[in-house]
């Protein structure tokens, strides 16, 4: 049994032609662009809502911190907002929110001091970026080990999605010395 075609014809006088269908392939790809387009817009809108007002402290090393301080001074030495760890453990993070520290009220030559002390005896104090307008991004203190005996500290303070820090400055390395705190 042979199964019958059916093709949409149009008729006039004795001639008969093939009516060309609509596709709608190219409409149904441009709507489905359309719509992970605007998926990605949402999923990175709400990320970059994450990572506002954020400090975040990373110890990747073998060593304890046993105190840690986060705070901004001001040209005249002023301390305008203090954050304090009492101890960070090795191969322990903590995220904590600096919502309450009205940060984005910060106004002029503003820089990010940390102080940080370790089990082993050391401790030291870093001065780094310059917050001219504010800033309600994220700060992130990343510590990690190195062949030597030291320690490589990575302090980046950034804002919007991509963890920019052309505003704040604030993005350097340091090597420290967990026993006598020296800073190279």
């Amino acid at each position: 049994m042979s199964k019958v075609k059916v093709k949409n014809y149009r008729y006039q006088s004795k001639k008969t032609e093939e009516v060309p269908r609509k596709s709608y392939k190219k409409l149904y790809w441009a709507l489905a662009a359309l719509g992970v387009l605007l998926l990605a817009v949402v999923a990175l809108v709400c990320i970059e809502k994450t990572m506002r007002n954020k400090l975040i402290v990373n110890n990747k090393s073998s060593h304890n911190i046993t105190a840690l301080q986060f705070w901004y001074e001001d040209e005249s030495g002023d301390i305008i907002d203090i954050m304090e760890f009492d101890s960070v453990a090795s191969k322990e993070v903590r995220k904590e929110s600096t919502e309450d520290l009205a940060l984005s009220d910060l106004t002029g030559n503003v820089w990010l001091s940390v102080y940080v002390a370790f089990e082993d005896g050391g401790e030291a104090v870093l001065q780094t970026g310059q917050f001219l307008h504010g800033f309600d991004g994220k700060i992130s203190f990343e510590l990690a080990d190195t062949k030597d005996e030291e320690l490589l500290i990575r302090l980046k303070a950034g804002v919007g999605l991509f963890n920019s820090t052309a505003v704040t400055g604030c993005d350097d390395v340091y090597y420290i010395n967990p026993k006598d705190g020296y800073i190279e």
